[in-house]
């Protein structure tokens, strides 16, 4: 079907027919009409060209219910990570300006990378105001076909599932030192010493079994019952958990700063340019910090349909940006010639200012922060591989939630995961959250000039057709009855009986056709959104489209280049 929309661009959904040839869609004139009015919504094509949904299956994704204030939660929990324990040490080394400009730096590339994602997704046919289900690894194969498609599921769902690996690691070893501090003993089944109990936690906030490689730890028994259920909920039923958890978040970091102005403050501890080993680490950190990219299709399919998306994007980036810059700062200014191995969290435990609270508010803050994350990522993952029925369910489900728990299990107290983890997310993350969605906006601004393009070749066809079409009726009126000549206007306007009228436009991709297929079996929910008053999303409304292009390129080569710096400055600065 071909639509003159009231922008004046073109929409086109054509859909396989017995004459299409492999490798195109044969696309026909549905209506003879010359007003540029729609005469049938892309939605309606959609679910009369397709099969009864599954509603089993469908109920593997949730519904458009995470509202404003949930979704901004969500954004700040996902953004928010461990990195926040090393912001003040950052800030320290690198010195605060260069610091600043990091931070800054990274809430507009990221905001500006979370827009173009969500760009790239109103510019598929029928989900210009996101009445469609797609994911993030849906995009990929939409825009860039079936390899790609594999290619973009193994970096987004690797990223995502080393992210959990770390936090379930961390989390566990959190929980563990809890149990020391507040019972004075934890245990374990150890797997050269067997059944193995501790009383006093690490000195350098680790694991309080030291080197000892664990089989499970209570730690590890208490975040795994407490965590996995969750997974298997989908996004919007989480929301609930990931608004408390921002709240409790906010109380530990204004307890922080508190403790921070009781210790001192000290501008000779804050230089205003760092050492350059401490410069060098800036990028990293602050890219690391921002990694939450990944989620965001998931969460615009589950939003609302009052949520406006580009203010929750700006909102809950910026208001992320003021707690790392806090944090950072203060945390700087109160303790002097801070180490590598120096953390908020243990640095706040051995201060003279410590309280019960305070102590607390340590063991609390990385369960807080990290586990609240680890269903969200695990749903995601499932997501992903179970759109398109990529995989089954069930082992979509070992995938996500079962697979990271099985790979931490001989690794709860060494280095060597945490030190693969640490560089398979630089290496996967940021591929997934910086670079692939910079491509998906170009291709899809390629995609949208094509579909325009082949439109307007179509349109002028059809009116080249209608004015030959009323010709031809008026020579055949005056030799013809009137019952003949009602009957060719008729096969004019009727498009079940005026079928092609020799217009023919290759376009679509049978992968293409498929995909947009498919994604109408496994919508539940096709509410748009209210918010976009315009013919779809557009990320940067202030600015011209042929400029969006030139910014999404000017976006890629500077990300690109800092990932490779940073890659870099990892390998020669091994601290």
């Amino acid at each position: 079907m071909n639509n003159l929309n009231t922008n004046g661009n073109f929409e086109l959904i054509s859909f396989p027919n017995s004459t299409k040839t492999p490798g195109t869609i044969v696309s026909t004139i549905d209506t003879v009409n010359t007003s540029s009015s729609s005469i049938s919504s892309t939605e309606e094509i959609l679910e009369s060209q397709n099969p009864q949904k599954d509603e089993g299956f469908n109920k593997n994704f949730g519904l458009k219910s995470i509202g404003t204030i949930g979704g901004i939660c969500l954004l700040i929990g996902n953004c928010t990570g461990p990195g926040m324990v090393n912001i003040s040490y950052q800030f320290q080394q690198g010195g605060w300006f260069l610091s600043l400009l990091g931070y800054i730096l990274m809430l507009g590339l990221s905001g500006v990378s979370a827009l173009f994602i969500i760009e790239s997704m109103s510019m598929i046919p029928g989900n210009n105001k996101f009445g469609l289900r797609v994911e993030f690894t849906m995009i990929c194969r939409f825009y860039f076909g079936k390899w790609m498609y594999i290619v973009s599921q193994i970096f987004i769902n690797t990223s995502l599932i080393i992210t959990n690996i770390a936090s379930i690691i961390i989390c566990s070893q959190v929980f563990d030192s809890l149990m020391v501090f507040i019972f004075k003993k934890t245990c374990g089944i150890s797997f050269s010493n067997g059944w193995l109990c501790v009383i006093e936690n690490s000195s350098d906030g680790g694991s309080p079994f030291q080197n000892d490689y664990m089989f499970i730890t209570i730690g590890y028994l208490a975040i795994l019952v407490l965590v996995v259920p969750l997974g298997f909920f989908n996004l919007n039923d989480n929301i609930i958990i990931q608004i408390a958890c921002v709240i409790i978040m906010l109380i530990i970091v204004v307890s922080w700063v508190v403790i921070f102005v009781m210790i001192g403050l000290s501008t000779d501890n804050l230089p205003t340019i760092g050492n350059m080993n401490g410069i060098s680490q800036i990028i990293g950190n602050c890219m690391f910090n921002y990694a939450f990219i990944t989620t965001i299709p998931s969460w615009v399919n589950e939003s609302k349909p009052t949520v406006n998306l580009k203010k929750s994007v700006w909102i809950s980036t910026g208001f992320s940006t003021i707690l790392f810059i806090i944090v950072g700062i203060f945390g700087a200014l109160s303790f002097s010639s801070m180490s590598s191995n120096s953390t908020i969290l243990s640095l706040i435990n051995l201060s003279n200012k410590a309280n019960i609270f305070s102590k607390l508010s340590v063991y609390l803050f990385p369960f807080i922060v990290l586990a609240s994350t680890i269903p969200v990522f695990s749903i995601i993952v499932r997501y992903n591989l179970t759109q398109n029925k990529f995989l089954p369910t069930w082992i979509a489900n070992i995938i996500s939630i079962v697979l990271p728990w099985l790979i931490v299990i001989p690794f709860q107290t060494g280095d060597w995961l945490n030190i693969i983890s640490n560089y398979s997310s630089l290496f996967f993350g940021s591929v997934a959250n910086f670079i692939i969605p910079f491509i998906l906006y170009i291709k899809s601004l390629q995609f949208k000039k094509k579909l325009n393009y082949y439109n307007q070749q179509i349109l002028e066809q059809h009116q080249q057709i209608i004015q030959q079409t009323n010709q031809d009726q008026n020579i055949k009126q005056q030799q013809q009855q009137q019952q003949q000549s009602e009957k060719q206007q008729e096969e004019v306007e009727n498009p079940e009986e005026s079928v092609t009228n020799g217009i023919t436009c290759e376009f679509y991709t049978v992968e293409q056709e498929k995909i947009l297929k498919e994604l109408s079996l496994e919508t539940r929910d096709t509410e748009e959104n209210t918010n976009i008053t315009t013919n779809h999303f557009k990320s940067l409304s202030f600015i011209p489209r042929r400029y969006s292009k030139v910014i999404a390129q000017f976006c890629l080569i500077t990300l690109s280049i800092l990932i490779v710096l940073v890659i870099f400055s990892n390998f020669y600065f091994t601290d």
